[in-house]
């Protein structure tokens, strides 16, 4: 089974991590758009076109599924500006699977990007769809550059952290991390909420299960292609995945997207 992950960075291996541990030896495709990395400040019309060319990319490597590894992207998915009609892969919503681990009555913190929190996606569904009692909704802008830059621990990354948590401790049920870099500060948001933290990626094995994915014997493969420097990339993702074993390789790809005025009209 040929399975395709996306992010702007390295966020996305949160979700592939344990997609691997779980399947193991299946084909995984990671496309990581460090050239553009963060998606969370980026406008709509630049993140549309992206998505668009990211989706056509999968297609040409025939991936049989799709997961999205980005909140950002995948709440412009959930608005209706980029269609997943006549695409040839099943796509899976990070999204959806935040969603379906909260339960009705629950006092909810949404920790997400900037562009994910105006997109309303996740309060939209978390209020009409689990009937949730309250969402908080908080942008931790600085997350994703840090954790790129390889600040995933020590004075810096407590500092960025209690900046924007030091009101939240024990105010919640649970907290979402809505973007898939956060889980690599998620011992550091654990001390500073005290509440339970929901990781979409969970739901997203736990939908693969019930896909009845296969786990296969064997060493995985694992195609990644990235759009800016490949050794800070493979510097970073060799120090995430860690000990898990598998096969690599690594590709320059770009992907481009246009800045054009027409665009500004249509999604502004």
């Amino acid at each position: 089974m040929k399975i395709g992950f996306f992010d702007s960075g390295i966020g996305g291996l949160t979700v592939l991590k344990k997609v691997v541990r779980n399947f193991n030896n299946h084909d995984f495709y990671y496309f990581g758009d460090t050239l553009n990395v963060p998606y969370g400040s980026k406008p709509e019309y630049f993140l549309v076109n992206m998505l668009e060319n990211i989706f056509d990319f999968f297609e040409s490597v025939d991936v049989d599924i799709l997961i999205s590894a980005c909140n950002t992207t995948d709440s412009l998915v959930k608005k209706g500006l980029v269609s997943l009609d006549d695409r040839s892969f099943k796509y899976i919503s990070i999204i959806d699977n935040g969603i379906e681990q909260i339960n009705k009555g629950e006092e909810v913190l949404l920790l997400a990007t900037s562009n994910t929190v105006r997109s309303g996606s996740y309060r939209g569904l978390l209020v009409d769809k689990v009937k949730v009692k309250k969402v908080t909704e908080k942008a931790c802008p600085l997350f994703v550059p840090l954790i790129e830059e390889g600040y995933w621990y020590g004075p810096m990354a407590d500092s960025i952290i209690n900046y924007y948590l030091r009101d939240c401790e024990g105010r919640y049920d649970k907290v979402i991390l809505g973007c898939t870099h956060y889980p690599i500060l998620s011992n550091h948001i654990q001390k500073i909420v005290k509440s339970k933290i929901v990781d979409p990626a969970d739901g997203i094995v736990k939908t693969l299960l019930n896909m009845k994915l296969p786990y296969l014997k064997g060493y995985p493969e694992i195609n990644f292609y990235i759009s800016g420097s490949l050794e800070q990339f493979k510097c970073l993702s060799k120090r995430f995945l860690g000990r898990m074993r598998y096969k690599s390789k690594y590709t320059q790809l770009i992907m481009y997207s246009y800045y054009e005025k027409e665009d500004v009209d249509i999604y502004e």
